[in-house]
């Protein structure tokens, strides 16, 4: 848990994370953002800066800038379990970055296909990873 904050100063923030909720097998860290940021600037982030896998990068149905986002997860290999979650506000910019932290790998590979299926339901993707090639990165 003390480990996702670290890996991206420029972007998270300790001192402005709400208190941690505590669910049994995971954890959910949110972070609210000292400046605010276009949702492909986060993406790049975790991309390049914490070494993340992109899920998705989903467009809502609706016209407008709001509801954009994007899911990228830890790769398993490196011994991490999380997954980060951010959504673009009404001006169309990132204020806040939600991470789950897991305590298993069956977890987060469960969670991350949830994930996928309720963005799935509404809008388009962008870019979205399919079930088998999430599943070899847990191999």
């Amino acid at each position: 848990m003390a480990l996702v904050p670290l890996q991206l100063p420029q972007l998270i923030d300790v001192t402005t994370m709400e208190k941690p909720q505590f669910y049994g097998d995971y954890v959910l860290l949110t972070f609210p953002l000292r400046d605010s940021y276009d949702l492909e600037e986060v993406m790049d982030m975790f991309e390049d800066d914490m070494e993340l896998i992109t899920l998705y990068h989903h467009i809502p149905m609706r016209v407008g800038e709001f509801g954009y986002s994007t899911c990228a997860y830890s790769n398993p290999a490196f011994g991490q379990m999380f997954k980060m979650n951010a959504r673009t506000e009404e001006d169309g910019k990132v204020h806040v970055v939600v991470a789950t932290v897991y305590d298993s790998l069956e977890l987060m590979y469960g969670d991350l296909c949830l994930d996928l299926e309720l963005h799935a339901r509404s809008g388009t993707f962008k870019y979205k990873k399919i079930k088998e090639e999430v599943l070899m990165d847990f191999l």
